[in-house]
């Protein structure tokens, strides 16, 4: 998948885009859904809001539309042996307009220095 750049901050605590086919015409149909791409760096405001309440992250710091207010988040941590506050954590996050479920995979860095 290829990347639009949506945005980042300047203290680079959080940057995110929207991931796209890079040959839609591969797939059998157009689908709906929204692919994104969230990084946060863990030991800050922002990465202990995206822990403690991803869908308001999102709705608040991003442009990623998550219409429905009673859409709820379901987050796969896919390293969970990796320390709880590494120092920075990406998620995929797909969004599906109209359903109930904003769905996260959670990646945690081991390294420091990224």
């Amino acid at each position: 998948m290829a990347t639009e750049q949506q945005g980042a901050t300047e203290e680079r605590e959080l940057g995110y885009t929207r991931l796209v086919p890079e040959d839609p015409g591969q797939l059998l149909d157009e689908d709906e859904f929204s692919v994104y791409l969230v990084q946060v760096k863990s030991d800050s405001d922002i990465g202990r809001e995206d822990l403690n309440d991803p869908l308001s992250f999102l709705r608040q710091r991003t442009d990623i539309k998550i219409d429905d207010s009673d859409v709820r988040a379901q987050v796969l941590r896919v390293n969970a042996e990796v320390p709880a506050n590494p120092v920075r954590r990406s998620t995929v996050w797909m969004i599906y307009p109209g359903s109930t479920t904003a769905v996260g995979v959670q990646y945690k860095y081991r390294h420091s220095d990224t």
